[in-house]
């Protein structure tokens, strides 16, 4: 017994001790700040714009095991980073393969704009990893998704990359029509002038290659025309030149390499690509119009290029030299020809390989081996491109099948919508059928009622006036008979006086409720009929202030209306002679939109909501109200004396 419960004291001190080790944990792992992780982000581009590239991976590793979120788009961005920083390096496989994350991310998240971009980079890094089938289904597929976006800077920038893999795998008519298309997808606006100018320069490479030349000086020309840059403008004169060559005007082309020869670019560049280029296409120019120093330029261009070791660099002055040689019948044709084949090799360029064996078809002591590589090489070429051609044919076509069948998914999404509509809208009428007819039994309900209150209000307003008739034509001339005769007959003197007065008081009684209950003038004269009614309840000990009176227009509001308000104000005036004992009254008339509200209060000694609610008076007022859809609501004054009501009727 003492060992179990010593082993169950040892159990809980071990548990206790877990606990509070996870809460010290759980204190000790802070949340990390967003602005935390943003801060590791500009750092890593820093490093990257330092060209420190090792490093700046380091510092986006760092940011990217912060975000415990994979779905945030924070996360999304340091992704992105981290792909171009591995595009940096070589080989590309970690590009590719956080592209694919990224890509990923997207499409779980379904962000349209997102997935366009992660196909863009892996479009990308699959050209410059040389797997163009890849390449090219990816750029398409980005381009495609930003049209149905209709981002059109986007359709025009990512058109750019799918039109260089075109040229790349020899696809120079989609190249040119893809690059056109895109011209729809750039505003035409002065800001973009430079666009366009590439643009058309980009047009003008591919006629070129294709061998439409004059169709190529059109788009050259039309570059030419939009770009204020020097180097651009002298790029775009080189290759305005270069097919004056291929159309065999030698002077023209000579006259424009030797005026980008004498620029001041040309004078005073490091750049010895720029400069290697000018001078060997200048001096190709001199040998085609047989200047004798043609050779001795030409070699040194080949100089400069050495310098660099850039291939295809060296592969256009071998050409240069074999062409200028071979046209002379000189033996050193076949060696430069042989050089510029084995250099455009390595790059694995075979249009380059096709004109260094294209010459040494003419120039060498046995060309068949050549003529057979030539043949064998350009079939090869024309079964990859016409491979990449049905490839890029097949990519569109599968795009637009699988957009024709998210069109019928819609479309058939869509019908069943209206289907399901359909049976909505026959419930809904059905509801709505049976709302009318509920609403039409309610409506007429009130009618009815409404009709019977404004059939009792004419009833009473009838026996008002018959009481007022009554009234004044029978007691109130039965009263003053017998006050005229009271003052002809003798009487005691001193009971006389008191009878005649007792009298005249009951005539004034008489004749006060004959006028209370007379008849209203209404119509165009209401207003004064107001005034009067305000005047008459007004005296030395009672002050009554009206406030708007004047500034409603009494002809919208029906002669019901305007009798109701009359009695309504009549029974507070009178509540307030006989109960209030009010010194100042003040009556507010006002339009609230299409209601007619009409304020009243004064300094009297008031009356509680409840006592005022059992008043007969009130309850014919009110009465008289509900029958024009008015209504009177009393207010409390806790903290001073005096009534306040305010009187509401719809115009």
């Amino acid at each position: 017994m003492r060992n179990t419960l010593f082993t169950f004291l040892f159990l809980l001190l071990v548990m206790s001790l877990q606990i509070s080790c996870e809460k010290e944990i759980k204190q000790v792992e802070a949340p990390v700040s967003t602005s935390y992780v943003d801060s590791l982000y500009r750092q890593a581009e820093q490093l990257k714009d330092a060209s420190k590239i090792d490093a700046a991976i380091h510092t986006n590793y760092r940011a990217i095991r912060l975000i415990k979120n994979r779905t945030d788009s924070t996360y999304s961005k340091i992704l992105r980073q981290r792909i171009i920083l591995f595009g940096r390096k070589r080989p590309l496989d970690s590009a590719l393969d956080y592209s694919n994350k990224l890509l990923s991310v997207y499409q779980k998240s379904k962000d349209t704009f997102g997935i366009a971009d992660a196909m863009y980079l892996k479009g990308f890094y699959f050209n410059k990893s040389n797997q163009k089938d890849s390449a090219l289904f990816n750029a398409y597929q980005s381009v495609e998704l930003y049209k149905q976006l209709k981002d059109s800077s986007k359709v025009y920038s990512r058109s750019r990359l799918l039109t260089l893999i075109l040229q790349t795998i020899g696809n120079y008519e989609e190249a040119e029509l893809t690059a056109i298309e895109s011209l729809n997808y750039l505003k035409d606006k002065p800001e973009n002038a430079e666009e366009f100018s590439g643009i058309y320069n980009d047009i003008g490479n591919f006629s070129k290659t294709r061998g439409n030349f004059n169709e190529a000086l059109y788009w050259y020309n039309k570059a030419l025309e939009l770009t204020d840059i020097k180097q651009y403008q002298n790029n775009v004169k080189n290759n305005i030149a270069l097919v004056q060559m291929e159309l065999n005007n030698f002077n023209i082309a000579f006259d424009i390499f030797t005026e980008l020869r004498e620029d001041s670019i040309y004078n005073f560049s490091n750049d010895l690509r720029y400069k290697s280029r000018i001078l060997s296409n200048w001096a190709f120019a001199k040998s085609k119009l047989n200047h004798p120093d043609a050779e001795s330029y030409l070699l040194e261009a080949l100089e400069m290029r050495k310098q660099k070791n850039i291939a295809y660099r060296l592969n256009g002055s071998y050409i240069r030299l074999a062409e200028h040689y071979a046209d002379r019948s000189d033996p050193k044709a076949s060696n430069m020809a042989k050089l510029a084949y084995e250099t455009a090799k390595t790059y694995n360029n075979p249009d380059d390989q096709l004109d260094a064996l294209s010459v040494l078809i003419e120039t060498a002591e046995k060309p068949r081996e050549y003529a057979i590589l030539y043949r064998d090489l350009s079939d090869s070429i024309y079964s990859v491109r016409e491979r990449s051609k049905n490839h890029y044919a097949k990519i569109k076509y599968d795009v637009e099948r699988n957009r024709q069948e998210n069109k019928n998914l819609k479309a058939n999404a869509i019908i069943q919508e209206l289907q399901v509509s359909k049976i909505k809208s026959r419930i809904i009428i059905l509801l709505l059928i049976f709302m009318i007819t509920i609403g039409g039994f309610y409506l007429l309900y009130r009618y009815q009622k409404r009709r019977h209150l404004q059939e009792k209000e004419i009833a009473t307003y009838q026996a008002e006036l018959y009481i007022s008739k009554k009234v004044h034509d029978e007691i109130a001339n039965d009263v003053f008979n017998l006050l005229t005769r009271t003052q002809n007959d003798d009487f005691d003197p001193e009971f006389k006086p008191f009878l005649l007065s007792a009298i005249d008081k009951l005539y004034r009684k008489t004749r006060n409720i004959a006028r209370d209950f007379s008849d209203i003038p209404v119509g165009i004269e209401f207003e004064d009929t107001l005034k009067d009614l305000l005047t008459n309840y007004s005296n030395k000990d009672t002050q009554i202030i009206n406030k708007g009176v004047q500034g409603i227009q009494w002809e919208t509001i029906s002669e019901n209306k305007q009798r109701a308000l009359y009695r309504t104000l009549q029974e507070l005036l009178i509540n307030m002679k006989k109960h209030s004992q009010a010194s100042l009254i003040m009556i507010n008339f006002k339009m609230e939109g299409s209601r007619l509200v009409v304020s009243y209060s004064d300094n009297g000694i008031g009356a509680s909501k409840e006592n005022l609610a059992n008043g007969h008076g009130i309850k014919n007022m009110e009465q008289r109200l509900k029958t024009v859809r008015g209504k009177i609501i009393y207010e409390d004054h806790l903290d001073r004396p005096g009534t306040k009501a305010t009187i509401t009727i719809p115009s």
